[in-house]
Order: structure tokens, then sequence, then C-alpha cells
């Protein structure tokens, strides 16, 4: 638990680009700060992407893409975005005004 705590705040600072940390987080070194905390497996990298998808801390605008679908049906409604079926009107009215003017 204490493990995941720690990671999850390295996550949190670095999103929040935490000044005190900027030297530790800049060291890409084989045995600097990134070499102990980056995943280490499939499993472990799949929890990061779906924390920084589903936890608010997308600092840069990283795509969900390619996660399982049921993971985002999950948290869809949170994002406030359009559905499938508001999206389809949407360009159904797109379509039918410009016939309208094309008359």
């Amino acid at each position: 638990r204490a493990a995941l705590t720690l990671y999850c705040n390295v996550i949190k600072y670095y999103a929040e680009g935490r000044e005190e940390f900027q030297n530790d987080f800049n060291d890409f070194s084989p045995s600097g700060f990134w070499a102990k905390f980056l995943p280490k497996n499939k499993n472990e990298a799949m929890f990061v992407a779906q924390l920084i998808c589903d936890g608010g801390i997308n600092k840069y605008g990283l795509s969900c893409a390619g996660l399982t679908e049921n993971l985002l049906k999950d948290i869809e409604p949170t994002l406030g975005l359009a559905t499938m079926s508001e999206i389809d009107e949407y360009l159904a009215n797109l379509d039918k005004e410009e016939a309208e003017l094309k008359e």
C-alpha cells in the first residue's frame, strides 16, 4: 500500500510541476529517479494509463485510445462529451442544412 501511495504521489507531483522535484524529474539516467518509478511490467503500465485517464491528472492531454472499451464506457458519461447518437444527429443536421443551401 505504501508503494502504491508513493507511486501515485510521484505522478501527481510531476503533473503539478512541483518545483522541489524538478531536478529529480529531469534525471533520466539508468539509476535515476524515473528508473526507480517507471512501470516494471504491463500490469503496472496499464494501471498508470488508467490513473492518468481516470484520475484527472492528464497534464499533456494524452489520449486514452487503446485502453479497454469497457473502461472508456465507464468514464464516458463523466467526460462531458457528446454521445454517438448526439454526434450522428448533429452531422445529419449539418448535411440537411448543406443540402438546403444548395437548392
